[in-house]
């Protein structure tokens, strides 16, 4: 119960040192004393008239974390499955979305522009006016996106260890813990912290074979600090086929100025781990072999582009033709897998790899890395598998689908026996560990 007086008194989740030191305090001194303490304490700091004039409301029933989806015009990666999920639940499900304020230390409900962005749904009137505070108690709290900012997974520890709540992630990847060397500055050990959040959480949701055996492996070390640590339950991500239209698709070309051109794809973030900038190389290793195509990216910018940047400067400047695309739509990816001749997808570390599953069920070959989960979507269904750590490998692979249709041709057979899952499916199945009454 300190954890409800304390978020209700100071319209905020509180950190989770502080419910253990009040609590003490509380069992010490008694409620009384606690409830004066925080009142008086919130009224000296303004938190009640000045800092935080929203109602509050201590809510029940499933509530759905979309912090960073409701602020993201992003389509790919972590967004694609929020808001794959999100549409399908709120046509079903009584669903309440929430975010956090930008310092990470109070939950509110979302505005209507966070809602559609997230959900892909109309906003109801019911969003309209002052977005009041959320306290979740004895209520399911999902999260469908990683909480790397420190505030933002402290509390969401505080709400998974003391709000009664039953908590429900999903479970991308350990990347920044396995593969530190590719990640950006601070993330190591932010994502470590979100990890120790998870720790209280009572279940995580992997996204395919590869992630399952990175959180098992986590979860096994948490009883030596005396955890229990979450049930881990593969929950693979979908092989779905976006709805796109033949005239969607030849307007994209026409006004991509990609008639009568052969078309290599890439969909996701220029980040180092993506391993974009060997894929330049490898284009170019292709231009210079005479091969004739235009390198498509779809994908935001993100940390430590400079070398990307200068290279694809460097190329255009040579006459390479190279398109960037980011914050594309959805039509405009779904058009340009079907308008591709292949795609390349050589991370060097994925937990799953939505693009080449995307890529494959539009029919479109693709090169990818030649381990992990991107071998184990790619090999036998339509991919040409290379080391994504040596650009002439790369260069090799894209070559084979370039130099002729016969390789070509037999990668998109493959391709039709992909097994295809759809999101609807993956929202059904995720909703069971949400709500596990609907089971059969």
């Amino acid at each position: 119960m300190s954890y409800l007086a304390i978020a209700v008194i100071n319209g905020a989740v509180p950190n989770p040192r502080r419910v253990e030191a009040l609590t003490r305090r509380w069992r010490l001194e008694g409620l009384a004393v606690l409830l004066k303490t925080e009142c008086d304490r919130a009224n000296r700091n303004r938190l009640i008239v000045k800092k935080n004039s929203s109602p509050v409301r201590v809510s029940g029933g499933v509530i759905v974390d979309v912090t960073d989806t409701g602020r993201s015009t992003f389509t790919t990666g972590i967004q694609r499955v929020a808001r794959e999920t999100l549409t399908r639940w709120v046509g079903l499900h009584e669903v309440q979305c929430v975010s956090w304020t930008q310092d990470g230390r109070s939950l509110h409900r979302v505005t209507p522009l966070e809602y559609e962005r997230a959900t892909l749904h109309p906003a109801p009137e019911s969003l309209s006016g002052e977005p009041p505070v959320v306290i979740p108690f004895r209520a399911t709290f999902v999260l469908p996106e990683i909480a790397v900012d420190h505030e933002r997974a402290l509390r969401i520890r505080t709400i998974a260890e003391f709000s009664g709540s039953r908590t429900v992630a999903v479970g991308f990847d350990t990347i920044p813990v396995t593969s530190a060397e590719t990640a950006g500055a601070g993330m190591p050990g932010a994502f470590s912290k979100y990890l120790a959040t998870l720790a209280r959480f009572s279940s995580v949701a992997t996204i395919s074979s590869a992630a399952q055996i990175e959180y098992v492996g986590w979860r096994s070390m948490l009883p030596s600090t005396g955890l229990v640590g979450p049930e881990i339950v593969q929950v693979d991500l979908p092989a779905g086929i976006g709805e796109v239209s033949v005239e969607t698709v030849e307007r994209v070309r026409h006004d991509l100025e990609l008639d009568d051109v052969n078309v290599v794809l890439a969909v996701g973030s220029h980040e180092p781990r993506k391993n974009h900038l060997r894929l330049l190389v490898a284009a170019e290793l292709r231009w210079r072999q005479g091969d004739q195509f235009a390198l498509v990216m779809v994908g935001g910018n993100s940390w430590d582009t400079s070398r990307f940047d200068a290279m694809v400067e460097r190329l255009r400047a040579a006459g390479r033709p190279i398109i960037l695309l980011s914050n594309a739509s959805d039509e405009v990816v779904w058009s340009l897998y079907r308008i591709a001749r292949f795609s390349v997808f050589c991370s060097l570390n994925e937990g799953f790899g939505l693009p080449i599953v995307e890529s494959l069920a539009s029919g479109t070959p693709v090169v990818t890395s030649d381990f992990g989960s991107m071998r184990e979507l790619g090999e036998g269904y339509g991919a040409v598998l290379a080391d994504p750590h040596d650009a002439y490998s790369m260069a090799r692979a894209m070559g084979e689908l370039l130099s002729g249709d016969e390789v070509l041709e037999r990668m998109r057979r493959e391709a039709e026996n992909l097994p295809l899952r759809s999101w609807d499916t993956y929202a059904d199945r995720l909703w069971l560990l949400v709500d596990p009454t609907t089971r059969d």
